[in-house]
């Protein structure tokens, strides 16, 4: 009697109907897992059952990685950071305050007055020395001797002729205080650093730098959150992490997002210009410490960050800076956000593919938002300078009415300043003010060819123009030039930030 062939139940054995199968070599056995799934065991079985499942697999190398960085490394990397960024700060503190004072200064009469009175005596100073001997011979008799005294002559008759009237009292009263800066030169950055040094030494240079390196931590730290928040909310990607070119790469040339590879580029740059403003607006009360703190002298009290907060109106932006602060944290966002976008998709200029021209495109682009930027800081500081002054008088009458005249900081009905500060007349008015009203600059001479050529006649300056020109909305743009050509410069020798891109 024949007996049935029995099919081996066998693993290893390979199924005829699938010849290229292998069976998995892990896991339950197929009658083990039948038995397992026909009875209901309890749940010690089953967790037994699960633990054995995957027990040959090896997690320490997922777990033990060298990429994952412990919490130490993690702490230590972001001191490292902050480090860095106040180093940066520090650095950078002294010529961000003179760039500040020339900003807010008033420019007046007698800025013009010096200058010109310093180009008269360099443009005489040859007719106070007389003419060299060396091309003539001592023994040769002078035949054509001058009849007409020279004008050095004509200047000291003039001087001892001229009645020495002592100063009036007016002018003597009307003398600056000690804490107020004696600037010459409205544009001058190294003149007020030196009166900065001489009037208070280190603690008046860096002034504020706590409150600068406090602000730029938490305006980068709140600008990323409102990004990916709002990204979130619209469905779409992190701007910050869409580049397929390395971020630093971007970074290290410009600053900006790379939008190119996002799905809707126009909804990811609205999202950054958005982020921005909004960073910006919150976090306009602080940014109003710090510019009393830079503008007010060393002796004026509080000096912390705190208690200058608790003496603000309130901890929102006031009505009068909205329109202002809103233009200076939008318009330079947009422009080196836009850039990357314009360049690689519309002239296929890519930091990769092309980068010295991709380097180019993007310094004279950071060039033009920071001639962009400069007269937005320009009028946002005079407004803040006015808001402050403002809100002192206001605290001050208060006080006066409540007979709390042994508050320190309402000592007096007008906060004390170490530079006359300009007036603010809204973001166009003052604008306006600044380029044809405030102060006096002289025109330059008229040339000595389209004079006629008479005896003792000389070359007359045009009439003096009242106003800065287009000149004093860009107060301090040699600090940021100055800046932005080291970055660049550093960028483009390091290979345009690839290996960390610390600017």
């Amino acid at each position: 009697m024949a007996h049935p062939v029995q099919l081996s139940s066998s693993r290893d054995t390979p199924n005829p109907l699938r010849p290229y199968y292998r069976p998995p070599s892990i896991g339950l056995p197929p009658g083990d897992a039948n038995a397992t799934s026909a009875s209901t065991g309890p749940s010690s079985s089953l967790g037994s059952s699960a633990r054995h499942v995957f027990d040959d697999l090896d997690y320490s190398s997922f777990l033990n990685d060298g990429d994952s960085a412990s919490v130490a490394d993690m702490g230590r990397k972001v001191l490292d950071q902050a480090l860095w960024k106040y180093t940066s700060v520090l650095l950078a503190q002294p010529f961000d305050v003179a760039k500040t004072i020339l900003q807010v200064r008033l420019a007046t009469q007698l800025d013009a007055e010096s200058t010109l009175r310093r180009r008269t005596s360099a443009r005489f100073a040859v007719d106070q020395y007389p003419p060299s001997d060396d091309e003539s011979d001592p023994d040769e008799p002078s035949y054509f001797t001058p009849t007409k005294p020279t004008r050095a002559q004509e200047t000291d008759r003039s001087r001892s002729r001229r009645p020495r009237t002592p100063p009036s009292r007016s002018s003597r009263d009307q003398s600056p205080a000690p804490h107020v800066l004696q600037l010459r030169r409205p544009d001058s950055v190294m003149e007020a650093l030196s009166q900065l040094w001489q009037q208070a030494g280190a603690a008046a240079m860096w002034k504020a730098t706590n409150a600068t390196f406090i602000y730029n931590v938490l305006l980068k730290a709140v600008e990323g959150w409102t990004r990916n928040l709002l990204s979130a909310l619209f469905d779409l990607p992190d701007p910050s992490s869409l580049a397929s070119v390395p971020a630093e790469v971007v970074a290290g040339a410009m600053g900006g997002l790379d939008l190119a590879d996002s799905p809707s580029p126009l909804a990811s740059l609205g999202i950054a210009v958005a982020a921005s403003a909004i960073a910006g607006l919150l976090l306009a009360p602080l940014d109003l410490v710090r510019t009393r703190l830079i503008l007010t002298p060393t002796t004026s009290q509080p000096r912390a960050i705190l208690p200058n907060l608790r003496l603000l109106p309130s901890l929102t932006i006031p009505p009068s800076l909205f329109s202002i602060t809103l233009l200076h944290s939008t318009l330079p966002t947009l422009l080196s956000t836009s850039t990357p976008l314009v360049l690689r998709q519309y002239f296929r200029v890519d930091p990769l593919s092309t980068p010295a021209t991709y380097s180019l495109a993007t310094f004279l682009t950071s060039t033009t938002e920071l001639f962009i930027k400069l007269p937005l800081e320009t009028v946002l500081r005079r407004a803040q300078i006015s808001h402050l002054k403002s809100a002192h008088k206001n605290v001050y009458t208060k006080a006066a009415m409540n007979s709390f005249r042994g508050n320190k900081s309402v000592s007096g009905p007008e906060m004390d300043t170490i530079v006359p500060v300009g007036p603010y007349r809204g973001v166009f008015g003052t604008a306006w003010s600044i380029m044809t009203e405030e102060g006096i600059r002289e025109q330059p001479p008229q040339s000595r060819m389209s004079t006629p050529a008479r005896p003792g006649l000389v070359a007359q300056n045009k009439r003096d123009k009242k106003g800065q020109g287009i000149g004093g909305l860009w107060r301090g743009w040699r600090v940021g030039m100055w800046g932005l050509v080291g970055v660049w410069g550093a960028s483009a020798l390091g290979g345009g930030g690839r290996t960390g891109g610390e600017f």
